[in-house]
């Protein structure tokens, strides 16, 4: 048994998700320095490993299964895509680990191994239809990148405004 507890940071440094990752690395790094300075948790100090995604969705799922198998992890911080979070997913649910995940997402999955931080479609995106709504638009532009979270809010929203004169130009 370690003298210290061992969590795991799980975010792009390299890549095009680098820029929106190595903040949240920072901002992790920089709680495990507080959380040290007090005295650590559970009269432990907090021993981050941080791991390169690269960006990859695959890599996410290799690089979980390493810090968890490897260095001993039973927490990881990490994932800014879906797609990312869905690699980690079986990894984590597999080991009976945990991942704290950060950012918004689709709400169309559960997992007792997955905390999900962000706000999901419901209080996001049903809030500003109805706004828009309230307003009179009903020509509602819809545009997003091809991945899972643009996809599946796309798919919300027609579904919302096939319930109203409102059209999808």
């Amino acid at each position: 048994m370690p003298s210290y507890i061992p969590i795991g940071i799980l975010h792009s440094q390299d890549g095009p998700m680098s820029s929106c990752e190595r903040n949240l690395i920072d901002a992790a790094l920089l709680a495990v320095d507080e959380i040290n300075t007090r005295g650590g948790l559970l009269g432990k100090q907090v021993q981050p490993y941080v791991s390169e995604g690269l960006s990859e969705a695959e890599d996410f799922g290799k690089e979980a299964k390493k810090l968890i198998c490897d260095k001993g992890v039973s927490s990881l911080f990490g994932c800014w895509t879906s797609s990312s979070r869905k690699e980690v997913k079986p990894v984590v649910e597999q080991e009976r680990s945990l991942l704290w995940y950060p950012v918004q997402y689709e709400g169309l999955e559960q997992s007792p191994n997955i905390v999900y931080t962000g706000s999901c479609m419901n209080q996001q995106i049903v809030p500003i239809i109805r706004w828009a709504l309230s307003l009179g638009r009903r020509r509602i532009a819809l545009v997003g990148s091809d991945y899972v979270f643009p996809r599946t809010s796309n798919n919300l929203i027609a579904s919302m405004l096939t319930k109203t004169d409102a059209v999808i130009v």
